[in-house]
């Protein structure tokens, strides 16, 4: 079955990509999650186009992103969390907590530009990635600390 990808998807493609996958994996996973349509001309053209108008967005703002990108970098974030006597915690640290601390440091980014492939579980130092774009990423080092 042929899809088009809506967003980025691990270890099948970019927004915008063509791919060929099994008819559950698009019904029962990508078309639910609002990752994939299906394949058409019609759709494919516009796809196209909003990725068109995100890219000229994203040209506009480079400088603003830059600007932010460089913000982050010089922070150093410190969450405290519950966890068990070893470095396993009891919840985890998710991309909504990123942006609630970045937005403590008078940073509003969304949650989409943050690359965490799966939540912090654990005690200690993480390095996080934030990608605009393929030119303008950067990361930001979050401490998780155990909570007294």
């Amino acid at each position: 079955m042929k899809v088009i990808l809506k967003e980025d998807v691990l270890n099948l493609g970019q927004q915008g990509d063509v791919v060929e996958v099994k008819a559950g994996y698009a019904r029962n996973y990508l078309m639910p999650q609002n990752l994939a349509i299906l394949f058409t001309k019609k759709q494919i053209k516009s796809i196209e186009e909003a990725k068109k108008l995100e890219d000229r967005k994203l040209e506009m703002q480079k400088d603003k992103l830059l600007s932010i990108i460089k913000d982050i970098e010089k922070l150093n974030l410190s969450i405290q969390m519950k966890s068990e006597e070893g470095e396993k915690l009891f919840g985890s640290v998710t991309k909504v907590d990123i942006v609630k601390l970045l937005q403590e440091n008078n940073i509003e980014i969304d949650k989409k530009y943050i690359d965490l492939s799966s939540p912090i579980k654990t005690l200690g130092e993480h390095k996080i990635g934030i990608i605009f774009t393929a030119d303008i990423a950067g990361s930001l080092s979050l401490m998780v600390e155990k909570e007294v």
